[in-house]
């Protein structure tokens, strides 16, 4: 734990849903450049922090990530390597070298399946919500596409009608078809 309020907790072997935002929720990953540079660096340090990413979406002020850490004392060392790797380049693309990208980041630890696959399906709908795309598979910066390649429409499908996300009507439960 640190002095973060609410206090941050850190569980080996243990899933979290992680959201972090821009600083003013300002849209500094509006590029594609930005977006490109979050998933490739996501990508490259799960890989080296041994953290198992289920689910990921970045949008233009803010992301959300799924995943399962093995020490859960890498997780802030993790998110700050993510964050100041991440904040350089997109100073450099903007030629804002120093500016402050990031306000914070969150942390919930998964206690049930149920929560675990309500997390899954609220990440990949976002784009959605947010009014990025009219359909989950349209957004090119999340883990959607992957799962559907992977694994089916039809296992989308089932995983969202199994574990829906109650804050949004059932009317648009058809998105995932």
């Amino acid at each position: 734990m640190t002095g973060h309020h609410p206090p941050h907790i850190y569980l080996s072997d243990t899933c979290y849903i992680i959201t972090a935002a821009t600083l003013h929720h300002a849209p500094f990953l509006a590029s594609e450049a930005a977006k490109t540079y979050v998933r490739d660096s996501l990508r490259s340090l799960v890989v080296k922090f041994g953290i198992k990413l289920y689910a990921w979406v970045v949008l233009d002020d803010h992301y959300h990530l799924l995943l399962k850490t093995h020490r859960g004392e890498d997780l802030p060392r993790f998110v700050g390597r993510l964050h100041g790797s991440c904040s350089h380049r997109i100073n450099l693309l903007d030629g804002k070298v120093g500016r402050q990208v990031w306000h914070n980041y969150w942390d919930t630890c998964i206690r049930t399946e149920r929560d675990f696959w309500v997390r899954f399906n609220y990440i990949h709908y976002n784009p959605v919500k947010h009014g990025y795309v009219q359909h989950m598979e349209d957004w090119l910066f999340s883990s959607y596409r992957h799962y559907l390649k992977e694994k089916g429409r039809d296992w989308l499908y089932d995983c969202w009608l199994n574990h829906p996300v109650t804050e949004f009507a059932e009317a648009d439960m058809d998105v995932a078809r």
